[in-house]
């Protein structure tokens, strides 16, 4: 069985928690995680959801200040990036990891994934995933970053919005909203956005969906975004150039 420890080690530090008071007055929790730059992803709703009250690097111990929020101009399309100023870079450069699990990248960010719509078939359906994000914990004296494995059980076009989504074995729970589900392959699948529920049944007995990244590839090249390691995603696959950083 694979090891997905390396996984959860590289990426923690990319992970930001949003807490937003609804209109009821309630604080609510959702994720979001680091892109490269100070940009953040994250499923629309959450930073949609009420007033947000804290915006958490918990790995950095900071409070971020959001600069910016772009919604997807799209409201069928549940995705969202925000500017602000997380800067990873002393975990970077002054940080030592002592043994690393194998496989582990010091990285600041997560790098998405170049699966376009029209590629997409079954080929991903029992690969493993890593879900990551803040859903409550009964008796927890604060949030704790929770991390699950699960696999891909479907690729499905919903008849009520676009873009392909993966429907994924781990349970849905309120607060992994907005968390990245990142395949064994060490790069962002989709962004979970819902529980898939008829009747308005618990998100707990829905199936877990998480959009794919053409959207979000699509929203950052809109909007001249083009953060960290994914500028070559987003240059080579949506603009058809031969990417260089020189």
């Amino acid at each position: 069985m694979k090891n997905f420890t390396h996984l959860f080690q590289t990426y923690k530090y990319s992970m930001v928690r949003i807490t937003v008071r609804t209109a009821e007055g309630d604080l609510s929790n959702g994720s979001a995680f680091h892109i490269g730059d100070g940009w953040l992803a994250t499923a629309a709703h959450v930073v949609n959801g009420g007033e947000i009250e804290e915006i958490v690097s918990e790995y950095c111990n900071q409070d971020l200040k959001i600069e910016k929020i772009i919604c997807h101009r799209d409201d069928k399309i549940d995705l969202a990036i925000i500017k602000t100023d997380l800067d990873l870079s002393h975990y970077l450069t002054k940080t030592t990891i002592m043994n690393p699990p194998d496989g582990f990248i010091q990285t600041d960010h997560l790098g998405i994934g170049g699966h376009l719509d029209d590629w997409i078939g079954d080929e991903l359906v029992l690969s493993k995933v890593l879900l990551m994000g803040y859903p409550p914990i009964p008796f927890s004296n604060g949030p704790v970053l929770l991390a699950s494995e699960g696999e891909v059980n479907a690729v499905v076009d919903k008849y009520n919005g676009p873009h392909p989504h993966f429907v994924i074995s781990n349970m849905g729970r309120g607060g992994y909203s907005g968390g990245p589900v990142i395949s064994e392959y060490g790069f962002l699948l989709g962004v979970l956005t819902e529980s898939l529920v008829m009747n308005n049944q618990s998100e707990e007995l829905g199936y877990s969906s998480a959009i794919s990244v053409e959207p979000l590839l699509i929203l950052l090249q809109e909007n001249g975004v083009y953060p960290g390691k994914n500028k070559e995603t987003i240059k080579v696959l949506l603009e058809g150039a031969e990417y260089s950083d020189k």
